[in-house]
């Protein structure tokens, strides 16, 4: 089981690469800002559990930008895991279907785990989102699921 989780791990590691990559290669081609949801969700949560992260204005930001930041990657690996288990528990299947498949079905999951707290938190709303704001978005997270459904196939030819 741990050969599995630490598998989990790696995928989801080299799908939060292939995230933050395509996500900073839209901002550099479109020259769009950076997204401040993950640093409004970091405050919220901070607020909803009596956590004062800011201690002061520019230490502050920048410490919401880094937790953001650290989230998104453990939001990453976490789904990794979850794909890894979820192999397991159905005996396998998941890596018998198709690299495509299982990564759509991965991207899935990515965006439910990124975008449902926020949601849920009132920090987002994807009924408001243009085209542009939905591009932003899926580009990058199927680009998560697609690396991190290879990638956990690939490990399991090495073990």
């Amino acid at each position: 089981m741990w050969t599995r989780w630490l598998r989990g791990v790696v995928a989801g590691a080299a799908g939060t690469t292939a995230l933050n990559a395509t996500t900073y290669a839209d901002m550099a081609l479109r020259g769009r800002p950076a997204s401040t949801t993950p640093e409004r969700s970091v405050e919220a949560l901070a607020i909803r559990l009596g956590l004062d992260v800011r201690g002061g204005e520019n230490p502050g930001r920048h410490r919401l930008q880094g937790t953001a930041a650290l989230l998104g990657l453990a939001t990453g690996t976490a789904v990794g895991v979850g794909y890894a288990l979820a192999d397991a528990a159905l005996g396998g299947a998941l890596r018998q279907r198709p690299v495509a498949i299982s990564g759509l079905a991965v991207s899935m999951g990515a965006l439910v785990a990124a975008n449902g707290p926020m949601i849920l938190m009132g920090i987002t709303d994807p009924r408001q989102w243009t085209l542009s704001d939905w591009v932003s978005d899926v580009l990058p997270h199927l680009a998560y699921g697609l690396v991190t459904a290879y990638a956990y196939a690939a490990t399991d030819r090495l073990s």
